[in-house]
């Protein structure tokens, strides 16, 4: 089982009041040319994905965009929320990106959802 690990995006940091939304788009365009050349099973996102709790609607953008790119190339992708997420604001919309294979972890109530992934030697929850 081959997987792609990333966090700490912070996705709409401003440094200085300076935006950094078109450094984030060029790295997160590497990593799906990453994901391209390695082929993983899954791809797992794990906390920190905005740099703030009420993230602008330019962060959403872009996060909409990778989200999307990582749909259109079928690979299961499953996200966590971190200390600078809202989790009721990440996981939005998340019971329909299941379907795209897109996981977007619900706010903890004490449950765990296993997500089945397959390789060739069978499938792995």
């Amino acid at each position: 089982m081959k997987l792609m690990h990333i966090s700490d995006l912070h996705i709409g940091k401003k440094l200085f009041e300076t935006s950094m939304l078109e450094d984030q788009r060029y790295i997160l365009n590497r990593i799906l040319d990453l994901l391209d050349d390695e082929r993983p099973d899954a791809v797992l996102i794990a906390g920190d994905v905005y740099d703030r709790a009420n993230p602008t609607a330019d962060a959403m953008e872009l996060l909409d965009e990778f989200l999307s790119a990582l749909a259109l190339r079928g690979v299961c992708t499953m996200i966590i929320s971190g200390n600078h997420d809202s989790a009721e604001r990440l996981a939005f919309g998340g019971r329909l990106l299941d379907s795209r294979g897109i996981y977007l972890s619900p706010v903890y109530d004490g449950t765990i959802t296993k997500i089945p992934l397959k390789d060739q030697y069978g499938t792995v929850w």
